[in-house]
């Protein structure tokens, strides 16, 4: 086992739980009056200027990179799913409580593995099925889904599950197109293509609401988050794993969002919610020290 196949885990782990910050940081900036749409606009504004400005000051120019036009444009349409999911996931939390968009999105986890098996062509091992099976009833818990006392409505689980579609295909997507290019490279066409999206979907509401300094600070802070650090993680390391393993990795974002969400804005939290915590790291570190164990007992 290689070098990067060893630390690959934990940096798609990191990737995860990075994502997880985003949502608490979107709620402090509503609290500052900030509206959806400019923020998700200067968040991928910002990711696009940031790695551009990598992009530059590394050399590591496209035209050197042995691609072709059409795989930039494929990359690029790939960095739509990260938009998507954003656009998806906010629209569903007008409509169903946090905890319930939170479980849609979750499905990911085996959204993904089906995606990749089915690119693949190759079946997810029974350790991780059971893995993900494990992820799927600690989501339940962690999300504190159970007792809703309140009517769901049918539009937002169906949005939800849309973020959770888009979600998938970004996972699957960072770890098999364009892998040819360099990492950061990559990351940055993602992003571009994220950002265009964006641009036109919330394009009436960032052309009438007003820009403010808060808007952008915050704008860069979930840029970080969302896309500069996870997304370069993805990129490099996902192709290093093994079918499966970047899905249920990608379940750490719940976690740390409770745990985000906690520390930053004083959300209380359950017993069940912990267990369900647990349940989901167990989850992820299963097929991970399993595959270690068994790669020495080859060995």
């Amino acid at each position: 086992m290689g070098y990067f196949e060893k630390i690959a885990p934990l940096f798609v782990g990191l990737g995860a739980i990075s994502f997880g910050i985003p949502a608490s940081l979107f709620k402090i900036a509503r609290h500052e009056g900030v509206v959806n749409g400019p923020l998700l606009f200067w968040s991928f504004l910002s990711a696009v200027v940031i790695l551009g400005i990598i992009h530059v000051a590394r050399h590591h120019w496209l035209r050197d990179q042995q691609t072709s036009w059409r795989q930039i444009l494929l990359v690029m349409a790939a960095g739509t799913a990260s938009g998507f999911t954003n656009t998806f996931y906010i629209q569903s939390l007008k409509l169903i409580p946090v905890a319930a968009a939170a479980v849609m999105l979750m499905q990911a986890v085996w959204l993904s593995v089906l995606l990749g098996a089915v690119i693949h062509r190759r079946l997810p091992s029974r350790l991780q099925v059971v893995s993900i099976i494990l992820v799927l009833v600690g989501t339940v818990l962690a999300a504190g889904l159970f007792p809703i006392t309140q009517a769901l409505s049918p539009l937002g689980l169906f949005f939800s599950f849309l973020a959770a579609c888009a979600y998938a295909c970004t996972m699957q997507f960072t770890a098999s197109l364009g892998n040819n290019l360099d990492a950061l490279s990559k990351t940055w066409l993602l992003c571009i293509g994220a950002f265009l999206l964006i641009s036109i979907v919330w394009g009436p509401q960032i052309m009438t609401a007003p820009v403010t300094g808060a808007t952008i600070k915050w704008g860069v802070l979930i840029a970080l988050f969302s896309m500069v650090f996870p997304l370069v993680a993805y990129s490099i390391f996902m192709p290093y794993l093994e079918l499966g393993i970047g899905p249920i990795l990608s379940s750490l974002e719940l976690p740390s969002s409770i745990v985000v969400a906690f520390i930053l804005l004083g959300e209380t939290v359950s017993w069940a919610q912990i267990a369900g915590v647990a349940v989901i790291i167990f989850a992820v570190i299963l097929p991970n020290v399993w595959g270690v164990w068994h790669q020495r007992q080859l060995e």
